[in-house]
């Protein structure tokens, strides 16, 4: 039997569907938390591309983080993720966000936007290749220097899976304890998020990322030598809010590894 047809199988049979969560389950009940405070900056304003970015302080002093997501426009889950990591409060750290990256591609619901794919614009020891891909470099990860970059995408399949998809996976550099870090998370995710009845959703470490690709967390792990991470759901069986969840979930767990810990329901 096919594992696809064994997984729709599954499902159907114990009458269940792909795991849900509440609005409150992703953005939190806390008023702080659901209202995002004004830019810090913006990116290109005044262009097609023009997007905002957030910067977060915590509490007490420690790493800086880059979060993005919204590189390809029709990765919905990636964007509202990081739109909730904007609203986060954090007791340590600070955290700059920017959660829609390529706005044309976002309005227009599609992977590429002006110029091609965005996750190809960003050679490493090069100057990026498209105007967008320049102002996300310089103005967010280069203005801010981060400690760590989290790069929030969804594939249509499942890595190891379907051929030619990479989802359910974490995509480390080698830079200092990345790849451990993103083994630590796959192991809670699949322990305490990923259902019983979706076992081929359970996530797997994902290639490490060595600075051969001209996207942005090659670029981040070989041109600054820091921990980033490739971090990627499946459309496949699952819904938009079950997406975000796992997504914004990892954030929260690879930031916290780094020092950068989100602050706790009283300080949400």
């Amino acid at each position: 039997m096919k594992r696809r047809t064994y997984l729709s199988g599954v499902v159907a049979a114990v009458g269940l569907s792909a795991p849900t969560v509440s609005r409150s389950a992703i953005g939190g009940n806390d008023q702080r938390q659901n209202a995002r405070g004004e830019p810090e900056t913006t990116v290109l304003q005044g262009t097609r591309y023009e997007t905002d970015v957030y910067a977060i302080e915590g509490t007490n002093e420690g790493p800086t983080a880059v979060v993005v997501g919204g590189v390809h426009g029709d990765e919905t889950s990636g964007y509202r993720a990081a739109e909730a990591v904007s609203r986060w409060q954090f007791d340590s750290g600070r955290v700059i966000v920017l959660p829609r990256a390529n706005q044309p591609a976002i309005e227009r619901d599609t992977r590429h936007g002006v110029g091609g794919d965005l996750n190809r614009k960003f050679p490493p020891e090069e100057t990026p290749t498209t105007k967008l891909a320049r102002a996300i470099w310089d103005d967010v990860v280069m203005q801010y220097e981060p400690d760590v970059l989290l790069d929030l995408h969804r594939s249509k399949g499942i890595y190891k899976f379907h051929p030619d998809f990479v989802g359910q996976a974490i995509y480390p550099t080698d830079a200092g304890s990345a790849p451990s870090n993103a083994k630590e998370t796959i192991e809670m995710l699949n322990e305490k998020h990923v259902p019983w009845y979706m076992p081929f959703h359970e996530f797997k470490p994902g290639n490490t990322v060595y600075g051969s690709r001209p996207m942005l967390v090659h670029k981040a792990g070989n041109d600054l030598n820091i921990p980033a991470y490739i971090v990627e759901t499946a459309r496949f069986l699952t819904d938009l809010d079950t997406r975000v969840e796992w997504t914004t979930t990892t954030a929260e767990s690879l930031l916290s590894s780094h020092g950068v810990e989100r602050a706790g329901e009283d300080g949400q």
